[in-house]
């Protein structure tokens, strides 16, 4: 058994469930806590906290595991116990700049999100060489949101394109609560500062959205196709809203 502080950065949708990761508070990277089930979704039992209540981005949050459980695709996993989880107030925000800083020179460093071009990596390749990260964040550049209403499903679906490093990158959003957010708007394309502006989003500084970028389970597109991980935005940040957040704390 082990227990862990973690800042949660990311509280995303996942096969029913949810996602759940952050970066650990002594410094020493990332966790993404996961249950007994095959893929490791967690479901309300797992992650209601103490308090009643779910994770929320810039909690600190303490977790007692049982053990690493690292994949190929997923290094930082570990399974919890059947403890609940405990809320231990908020981040400050010298502490998140302190801890934060070493992942944005990462990114930087980085010539690639996640070691490729494309939105997708192939399990196959994962076997001989595994990741050492499933996990990052990054500050995007010319974010553009798009939401697009599948025409049979009626399923509404939402992504977004930006640039890292000069090269451009469209992936899906996994955040539900961004979702939500973007669900107020009609289909189409919008800039930062249109969402910004028609969803009368206040203390959102448009040029500094910062996402949480996880790998997903294996998956099959189609029958012939091989098993991909797909990246995902799983957090949708904003630094000034997140200054004047935890200002308040």
């Amino acid at each position: 058994m082990q227990t862990f502080e973690i800042i949660c950065l990311a509280n995303s949708l996942k096969h029913g469930g949810r996602c759940i990761a952050g970066i650990k508070t002594d410094g020493s990277g990332w966790l993404r806590p996961v249950s007994g089930r095959g893929d490791g979704t967690l479901y309300e039992e797992h992650y209601t906290l103490t308090n009643g209540r779910e994770p929320k981005l810039f909690d600190i949050l303490q977790i007692l595991c049982q053990e690493a459980d690292p994949r190929d695709y997923h290094p930082e996993n570990w399974a919890i116990a059947s403890q609940k989880w405990r809320h231990q107030g908020m981040t400050t925000i010298n502490q998140l700049n302190q801890l934060l800083t070493k992942e944005f020179k990462s990114a930087i460093q980085s010539t690639h999100l996640l070691g490729t071009q494309s939105d997708r990596l192939k399990v196959d390749n994962l076997s001989n060489n595994p990741l050492t990260q499933s996990l990052c964040l990054i500050r995007p550049d010319d974010i553009l949101w798009t939401i697009q209403t599948d025409e049979f499903s009626e399923k509404r679906r939402f992504r977004a394109i930006f640039e890292l490093q000069q090269v451009k990158y469209d992936l899906s959003i996994t955040d539900p609560l961004w979702q939500n957010q973007l669900n107020q708007l009609v289909d189409g394309e919008y800039s930062s500062e249109a969402v910004v502006e028609n969803l009368s989003l206040e203390n959102y500084d448009p040029k500094h959205f910062l996402l949480t970028i996880s790998l997903s389970e294996p998956f099959q597109p189609t029958l012939d196709q091989p098993l991909y991980c797909f990246k995902l935005i799983a957090a949708v940040m904003n630094r000034a809203n997140a200054r004047v957040l935890l200002a308040q704390e």
